[in-house]
């Protein structure tokens, strides 16, 4: 499907008709979960545009079961096309102006899209939540310590409010962990690339493609994120080349609004700086190689 996401109808946003897109892929298990939490939502007028691609499971029949509402609607690939298309043709099927996420293995509290909605009158154009994990112990031990260092080096999240310096933060960590937190205007997902060097972090590039936008955070948990070794995120294993390169692209977008001058000079030192960074100071020595690959460090006493 080629048409672009601008050839859609669309509705004004004072309707405030939400779609949530949910791309769809060999989770029958608990897809249905994923489907009970939008349908028990708390605020009532939305749409959810489910997109499977491609399942060899029974993912189509148990989403069927959920079409005598009316409000969702299911689309099928006949072949698979990966994350980033058939998100794609979600966006595109969507009519609203506001696009919210739920991956098909995460849940919503009742409240999610309430919340969010709420926050639209602060002139947002990218909204997302706190969170909640839940499944595999292993997993969650592992990603928090991705949160740990967020909250206490990067971007303090107890509060919410408007994201500072949103596009100085990102090529450093990802702020936005899931899909699943997210509500944008669907107009600002149209002007975005939808193809990554690395494709299970298509939410990472879309980001970094909006770093200049206005970006609100709500300090509650309205999303359940599911940890488990089979999630999309840990199918595909990267080489340190390619995640380098992806790291650039990242960086690129979050400064394309710099002097075009400027620009070029920018990127390469950030290049150099990722294949090789010294920091030295009274209590420490620490040699970073190859994007991260390699990490020595040497404390003082």
């Amino acid at each position: 499907d080629h048409r672009d996401l601008h050839s859609f109808p669309t509705r004004r946003s004072s309707d405030l008709k939400i779609s949530i897109v949910m791309a769809s892929y060999n989770y029958a298990p608990i897809i249905g979960e994923a489907i009970e939490s939008v349908i028990n939502q708390t605020y009532k007028d939305w749409e959810l545009i489910i997109v499977d691609d491609g399942s060899t499971d029974n993912s189509v029949e148990v989403i069927k079961k959920y079409l005598s509402d009316n409000r969702i609607k299911l689309y099928i690939n006949e072949k698979n096309l990966g994350l980033a298309k058939t998100v794609r043709k979600g966006i595109q099927y969507s009519t609203s102006d506001w696009v919210a996420f739920l991956e098909s293995d995460d849940k919503f509290f009742p409240n999610a899209l309430e919340e969010k909605v709420k926050a639209i009158s602060t002139d947002a154009d990218i909204i997302f939540s706190d969170l909640e994990l839940f499944g595999d112990k292993e997993c969650i031990i592992h990603l928090q310590k991705h949160f740990d260092n967020l909250n206490n080096f990067i971007v303090n999240l107890k509060k919410s409010g408007f994201i500072e310096n949103f596009a100085k933060i990102l090529p450093k960590i990802n702020v936005i962990p899931t899909f699943s937190v997210v509500m944008t205007k669907k107009e600002l997902l149209a002007k975005c690339d939808f193809n990554p060097l690395c494709k299970s972090t298509l939410d990472y590039y879309l980001w970094a493609q909006l770093a200049c936008y206005k970006v609100y955070y709500i300090n509650k948990k309205l999303t359940y994120w599911r940890m488990h070794k089979d999630s999309y995120i840990n199918r595909d294993k990267y080489c340190w080349l390619k995640k380098y390169l992806f790291n650039v692209s990242i960086y690129a977008y979050t400064i394309k609004n710099k002097n075009k001058l400027i620009k070029p000079f920018l990127i390469m030192n950030y290049m150099r700086a990722r294949l090789i960074y010294l920091k030295l100071d009274k209590k420490s020595i620490k040699l970073n190689l190859l994007n991260h690959r390699f990490i020595f460090e040497k404390k003082f006493k």
